[in-house]
């Protein structure tokens, strides 16, 4: 995962596909994104604190004494229980909803080949919710500190791009338990494994532009001739 998401559905739109008629209406004045990479502050989804908030969150996670900015947590680590991802998973789960993704692929018929940005989507145009990590506190400053890291699964491989990884979508149902603050983490960890499948998805080449994250058209994600 290159790590550039599309947030481009209103936040009713996230919040009512897994928690039907929700007791209050959720808002976000930034609007629309279309090229969200890490540094930033995406949408999440959380009952961190029990009831169900949709807030801004920092892309990024470092730990305490890191020099490392984690925007990404692979999915073999969480299940190993390895360093940093243990006190996260038991603590600190969240849901990115997302309308999609981009990676890029090599044009390899060039010398020096430039990459094709793609933009990878649900095949059924429904909003997706990549479970992630974060170390949220109640009040805390939204920083790095206090960031998230979408997790990934390195073993599933990749579709169009040259990572092998994609992040780990969780259907409808399993999100809304993913983020449940009173399961097991024995289950949290087990739903990791059940992500969408390659064939829930489909892409295709969108513009050059995209590469720069500064770029929010809605054409972003239009699809041009390959």
């Amino acid at each position: 995962m290159c790590g550039r998401i599309v947030q481009k559905s209103g936040p009713l739109d996230y919040v009512e596909r897994i928690f039907p008629n929700p007791r209050r209406l959720f808002d976000d004045p930034a609007g629309r994104r279309y090229n969200i990479p890490p540094g930033t502050r995406p949408m999440a989804l959380h009952r961190l604190a029990g009831d169900l908030e949709l807030e801004r969150l920092h892309w990024g996670w470092r730990p305490h004494n890191s020099k490392y900015l984690m925007s990404n947590a692979r999915l073999d680590k969480i299940l190993a229980n390895a360093w940093p991802w243990k006190l996260l998973t038991a603590r600190g789960r969240i849901l990115v909803p997302a309308d999609g993704w981009y990676e890029w692929k090599p044009l390899a018929d060039r010398p020096k080949p430039p990459k094709q940005p793609h933009y990878i989507h649900a095949a059924d145009g429904a909003p997706l919710y990549f479970a992630a990590l974060s170390n949220w506190r109640p009040d805390a400053e939204k920083d790095e500190v206090h960031g998230f890291a979408i997790v990934t699964n390195d073993a599933a491989g990749g579709m169009i791009d040259v990572h092998d990884r994609r992040p780990v979508a969780l259907p409808p149902d399993l999100a809304a338990r993913w983020i449940d603050p009173d399961i097991e983490l024995a289950e949290a960890r087990a739903l990791l494994e059940n992500g969408l499948p390659e064939t829930a998805f489909t892409w295709h080449p969108v513009r050059q532009e995209v590469g720069n994250s500064k770029y929010q058209l809605p054409d972003a994600i239009d699809p041009i001739a390959s």
